[in-house]
């Protein structure tokens, strides 16, 4: 059964046009706050994203960074390598199958998200400023089933995001 009439789905107001607009203009509004912090550590937007799902056990390995930020393999390698000569990640291979290589942050890539993350909490809280704590615990809580259903959808569907 639709949880959505169809009048709901047209327009302005649409939930696939709110939510891929709001999740475009919130990545441009804290990308833009973080702007001069990144500036400062000669470090991209998408550098530190990637910095922060190594810290947070997201990515492990390179073929999760591409799935993880949608950019091709060369592009991963590239942002890797890049990573690597800054002296912000390892790639580790310690495993005894040579072919595993595993994303390792080094102290100063731990410093580097630590040193960002304050800034990071402060605007996605200046978006949620509109809203009450209870409220954004509840749109967090009903984000992850969502996150958990698209997820389940994607796998059954053998499709590649």
């Amino acid at each position: 059964m639709p949880r959505f009439a169809h009048d709901i789905c047209v327009g302005p107001r649409s939930p696939g046009r709110i939510v891929r607009r709001f999740a475009k203009l919130a990545i441009h509004y804290v990308e833009a706050q973080l702007e001069g912090r990144f500036r400062e550590l000669d470090l991209s937007f998408t550098q530190w994203i990637a910095l922060k799902v190594i810290e947070n056990g997201v990515v492990t390995n390179a073929g999760d960074m591409a799935r993880e930020l949608d950019i091709t393999t060369g592009a991963t390698t590239r942002l890797l390598d890049t990573l690597e000569e800054h002296g912000l990640l390892v790639r580790d291979r310690t495993s005894s199958d040579r072919r595993v290589v595993t994303l390792r942050l080094t102290d100063a890539g731990h410093e580097v998200v630590t040193a960002l993350m304050a800034d990071g909490i402060g605007a996605w809280s200046d978006i949620f400023e509109v809203i009450d704590q209870k409220e954004a615990d509840a749109f967090l809580a009903t984000l992850g089933k969502l996150f958990d259903r698209i997820e389940q959808l994607v796998d059954a569907e053998e499709l590649v995001a």
